[in-house]
């Protein structure tokens, strides 16, 4: 009976203190709210910071500490590696606030939470790469003269790089199947858009140049085969001079 007693006890005096460890929030004061609201985020309890935080703007939606508790939700989020919901609430906060002071943060953000889901291997499919390198992108027009803007120029030069090793896997792979349509038209396509990767320049205007020429012997032989694909609207002699052209550059670089 005594052992029951000291449970019951022991029970007791934790449900006390976890109800004393609970702070309330003080409707007549949102800046200390907004602390208490704050406090699983300083210490790193980022599950409980979005709980919390919520709270706060559900509470306080007009204070001046309610779109500081929005960012901190979405900085919540990046922190869990929950990068589509952080870049959703970056998303957000921006459109919401697009004059506010940390708008390129929170815009820089969004590239990054694209970044952390985008695979580095170039066999896979990169559409989050394109989304990411899109927000450094705007980043660098919208805020030309700040750190951010030098940080998504660097971050770009990556994203590109990525985005061009892809195409030219994708090419690799066609040339190697002898779909040569698929072939010259990935090689022209990362010529085109990646002209700044001059390391893949050789290549793609060499192997272009080949896929072209067989691109127009099949032409020649079915005109309205499928092979030709990308090529419909040109004639033979139209492909075959778009080969010449990529030859003609292939030895200016030589």
């Amino acid at each position: 009976m005594l052992r029951l007693k000291l449970s019951f006890k022991v029970m007791f005096l934790a449900a006390v203190l976890v109800g004393c460890s609970e702070k309330e929030f003080d409707p007549n004061d949102p800046k200390k709210s907004f602390g208490i609201a704050k406090e699983p985020y300083d210490d790193e309890h980022y599950e409980e910071a979005i709980k919390k935080l919520g709270e706060f703007r559900a509470r306080f939606p007009y204070s001046q500490f309610s779109t500081e508790a929005e960012l901190l939700i979405a900085d919540s989020q990046f922190k869990l590696e929950r990068y589509q919901e952080a870049a959703a609430a970056y998303d957000t906060f921006v459109k919401l606030h697009p004059k506010h002071p940390r708008a390129d943060y929170a815009l820089y953000r969004i590239a990054e939470s694209y970044w952390e889901d985008s695979p580095e291997a170039p066999s896979r499919e990169q559409e989050y790469t394109e989304k990411a390198v899109a927000q450094w992108q705007e980043v660098i027009q919208k805020y030309p003269n700040t750190e951010l803007a030098n940080k998504s120029k660097d971050m770009v030069a990556k994203g590109r790089r990525r985005l061009a090793e892809s195409i030219q896997f994708v090419a690799r792979f066609y040339c190697k199947l002898e779909i040569w349509h698929s072939c010259a038209y990935r090689y022209t396509l990362l010529l085109d858009k990646y002209a700044d990767q001059k390391d893949m320049s050789k290549e793609a205007l060499d192997r272009a140049a080949f896929a072209l020429d067989q691109v127009a012997a099949s032409k020649e032989k079915d005109p309205s085969s499928d092979k030709n694909l990308y090529h419909r609207s040109m004639t033979a002699d139209q492909i075959r001079q778009k080969a010449s052209k990529f030859r003609q550059l292939l030895k200016g670089q030589a």
